[in-house]
């Protein structure tokens, strides 16, 4: 039995517990304060127009162009154990403006506003998932990461069911009393106020760890230049294969849920019913991850390695775009949905974050960053763009499904070599 229990709950260390507690409580409240606006977020996509998306996505892609050198630039600065105060504080006020708006200005420029959360959302949930990672991967090692970001990853989980659950709640419960343009800024801002407020208290103590810096390390500046993670992608081979199977798989992923959100559409017209099907997705996704996450993810990164891992993401796009093709259907959108989306925080968000700590420092406070944000966000335009033109072309979104197989193939040869080029 004890063996059994090591093998899927590996030792951890007395000196690790509260820090592995804090960590998995710093990235509960970070998602939770994302999952409660993620469905309003969805909802927002549909009634603006599916294909419209593109456009939005390629402004999300020009801010974030455009925040990643100021990023870099303000965190060259700073001293390391601020990042998380700073940043946090930021999208706090972020959040506090989309309050102010929608409570005071009229009809018409809550259609700007609404615009403007849709893109802020994407920039939002990159930036604070990516500094929470930035955060415990500069605290643990590339063999604690192993062990524990499994457990970690979980603590997020159980953080989206949370969020999504209150996100639920508010368009189960009072959709038909106000509208979701109400309800999202409103009912939810406050609450992901306060979990990010939550969040920046418990990333306090995780300024030093077994990544062997010390506490005077701690007070100094990152140091570098402001575009020290576009050189770096470009010139670091493993960060560079990184980044382009974040591009591939983010482009990917939009093109999935372009087709998804089309057979939505078609499936159903009332916009609470819409809603509470995004939050019930997020709701049956969480307990599968979080079995795999407390089971799983350590057993398979210590024995299986990240291979595999890295190489199966295009073997499921594939199985999904050829079930889109041919079984367009709302149970087809829903177990699909589930299948990629335990895949990706269940075990490859883990591997690809285990492969993270093995980078030099430059590379951990910045490159990863760009690649969660900057590089993600233009494969997700890259996609959603070629879905536009295949549409112009004439192509149905059968059709569509059918041109993604091949890139699918590209990105599990990407991973394998990204695997293979890894420091572990």
């Amino acid at each position: 039995m004890s063996q059994i229990s090591e093998t899927f709950f590996p030792k951890v260390e007395r000196k690790e517990f509260f820090p592995l507690l804090k960590s998995f409580g710093f990235f509960f409240f970070v998602l939770a304060s994302w999952y409660a606006l993620r469905p309003v977020r969805n909802e927002m996509a549909i009634e603006g127009g599916i294909f419209n998306l593109p456009y939005i996505l390629l402004a999300i892609v020009i801010v974030m162009g455009l925040i990643n050198p100021v990023y870099s630039w303000v965190i060259s600065k700073i001293k390391k154990n601020r990042i998380v105060i700073y940043c946090y504080a930021f999208f706090i006020f972020n959040l506090i403006i989309f309050l102010v708006c929608w409570s005071l200005l009229g009809e018409q420029g809550r259609q700007w506003t609404g615009r403007a959360f849709y893109v802020w959302c994407n920039v939002y949930s990159f930036f604070v998932v990516s500094i929470f990672w930035v955060t415990v991967i500069n605290y643990f090692s590339t063999e604690d990461a192993k062990r524990v970001f499994g457990v970690i990853s979980a603590g997020g989980s159980l953080g989206a069911f949370f969020g999504s659950t209150t996100a639920k709640y508010f368009s189960s419960e009072l959709c038909g009393k106000s509208t979701i343009s109400d309800l999202g800024p409103i009912s939810l801002i406050f609450f992901s106020i306060s979990c990010l407020l939550i969040a920046i208290v418990l990333s306090r103590s995780l300024t030093s760890g077994s990544q062997g810096i010390s506490k005077a390390e701690n007070e100094e500046a990152i140091g570098g230049s402001s575009i020290e993670a576009f050189k770096n992608i470009l010139k670091n081979i493993p960060v560079r294969l990184m980044a382009l199977y974040i591009l591939l798989w983010t482009g990917l992923s939009t093109i999935a849920w372009m087709i998804s959100l089309t057979i939505i559409q078609d499936w159903s017209s009332d916009p609470c019913e819409r809603t509470a099907f995004f939050a019930q997705i997020e709701q049956i996704v969480t307990p599968l991850t979080l079995i795999m996450q407390f089971f799983f993810t350590s057993y398979l990164l210590r024995t299986v390695g990240i291979v595999p891992i890295l190489t199966l993401y295009g073997v499921f796009l594939l199985i999904a775009f050829g079930v889109y093709a041919t079984y367009p259907t709302i149970t087809a959108v829903l177990v699909l949905t589930v299948l990629i989306r335990v895949f990706e925080y269940g075990f490859n968000k883990p591997t690809r974050e285990t492969i993270f700590t093995s980078l030099a420092k430059q590379d951990r406070y910045k490159s990863t960053v760009m690649m969660d944000t900057f590089v993600a966000r233009t494969g997700d335009y890259l996609g959603g763009q070629s879905v536009t033109l295949l549409t112009v072309f004439g192509l149905a979104i059968g059709s569509i499904a059918f041109t993604a197989l091949p890139v699918a193939v590209l990105l599990s040869f990407v991973g394998y070599k990204a695997a293979k080029s890894a420091r572990l």
